[in-house]
């Protein structure tokens, strides 16, 4: 009897194992999956929610048009007034559903570009395109229909290409007036600095001295034809500081005193840059001189 006790205790502490992991796992899986909503940024995920809704809207317009279009033929014989309404109803459909289809292609791409895997929004987008897949199907038979009926229905597929082939065009060059505005700031915005000790710059083709007379009351300064490989290239809206973890430091080339700060007590750990639009309007080369 005890060894049937101690078998059966064993045997439930088993199942009761087997099921609490179970449930970890589960309410592991879970977290997972709020972690990676998480992980999408919120105009991200607006970005996904509004393409959605205006593919689910596109498709009731649809459905709301072909209802439209029913009730129009229903009475066999169709006016020439009516066809040319039923023709614009159409012409809309195909409108509407060359949006989806973008739509749809815009979120396919930025879910297979995106470092996080979400699998919900990945089988929100396929039902979607299946969804535009099977109405472009019906919107060409229903267009079958209609020509049996004998209701000339006009080219509407060229029209329509025609038409998304000039939106895209207007896209591009939007698109490359973008690009050529974001290089022209990063230009604008790109900054470089040296640093060295006098022999170093000296030797690197940096700096030179100018005035004085035997070499007397000269200044060091940024050489006409400098080594440019020497810089460091670096962006000046993220550049804030500088670490020199150095003895003293000196700024060879002529920066606004109120627009920097190096700090440190004895020695010169880091060069601040206080006010950056003052600072690197002097100039976009920055040389420091460390000892």
């Amino acid at each position: 009897m005890k060894r049937t006790l101690i078998v059966l205790f064993t045997f439930l502490t088993l199942v009761g194992c087997n099921t609490k992991k179970k449930e970890i796992e589960r309410l592991q899986t879970k977290n997972d999956s709020l972690m990676q909503v998480a992980q999408l940024n919120e105009e991200s995920l607006y970005d996904y929610i509004s393409s959605f809704n205006e593919i689910q809207r596109n498709l009731d317009s649809i459905k709301a048009l072909e209802n439209i279009i029913n009730v129009r033929t229903a009475g066999g014989e169709v006016k020439s007034s009516t066809k040319e309404q039923i023709n614009e109803d159409i012409k809309i459909i195909y409108e509407l559903l060359a949006k989806n289809k973008k739509l749809v292609a815009s979120l396919q791409k930025k879910l297979s570009s995106s470092d996080v895997r979400m699998a919900e929004l990945e089988k929100m987008v396929t039902y979607l395109n299946t969804q535009v897949e099977e109405k472009d199907a019906h919107i060409n038979t229903l267009r079958g229909e209609l020509e049996k009926m004998n209701i000339q229905l006009a080219n509407l597929s060229s029209q329509v290409a025609e038409l998304e082939e000039v939106t895209q065009q207007k896209e591009e060059e939007i698109q490359k007036h973008k690009e050529e505005i974001e290089i022209k700031t990063s230009l604008l915005n790109m900054a470089y600095y040296a640093i060295g000790t006098k022999k170093e710059l000296s030797d690197n083709n940096i700096i030179t001295k100018e005035g004085g007379f035997l070499g007397i009351g000269s200044t060091k300064t940024l050489k006409e034809d400098f080594n440019k490989d020497y810089f460091t290239k670096v962006d000046i809206t993220r550049l804030e500081y500088i670490p020199l973890g150095t003895k003293k430091a000196k700024l060879i080339t002529k920066h606004p005193a109120t627009a920097y700060r190096i700090s440190g007590e004895k020695r010169a750990d880091t060069l601040f840059i206080t006010n950056p639009s003052e600072f690197w309007a002097a100039g976009k080369y920055l040389v420091i001189e460390v000892e």
